[in-house]
């Protein structure tokens, strides 16, 4: 990243973008938890996780989704001459980009529960939301 005055340049979106991702994920997967301590290098990423992190992380974050959030969420210049596009950001627009990927992880996620049939899901129209429960099995027991 450069520094543009209070700005801050995402001079490379593909690994700012797999970066943050991993910071979503790492931070829900082990919320509370002091048990294990990543590694973060910007240029290596997070050398810790293991292949199946990577795959849920893949499975849950896809990381077309997280770039569109970046480019959605961050200020944008247009160079006149070139037409090329900055994303800038700064400390309020990373927080911003954090909570929407963190919010598009919690979505997929859920949306993975329901589609494996563990939740149940319903618009609440008094709460103008959807509301999810766990599933029952026929003899009215829920599901573990």
């Amino acid at each position: 990243m450069k520094n543009n005055g209070d700005w801050l340049e995402i001079s490379d979106l593909d690994k700012f973008t797999d970066y943050i991702r991993n910071i979503v994920y790492i931070s829900f997967k082990d919320e509370g938890s002091d048990e294990e301590y990543y590694e973060i290098d910007i240029n290596k990423g997070f050398e810790n996780l293991t292949d199946e992190e990577e795959a849920e992380l893949e499975s849950v974050l896809d990381k077309k989704e997280c770039i569109n959030i970046i480019k959605e969420t961050s200020r944008k210049i247009k160079n006149k001459r070139t037409k090329k596009i900055k994303y800038l950001m700064d400390d309020k627009i990373l927080y911003d980009i954090i909570e929407n990927i963190n919010q598009r992880m919690v979505s997929n996620i859920i949306s993975n529960l329901v589609k494996k049939g563990l939740l149940e899901s319903a618009f609440d129209e008094e709460k103008n939301d959807f509301i999810f429960w766990k599933k029952e099995n026929k003899d009215g027991d829920s599901q573990t």
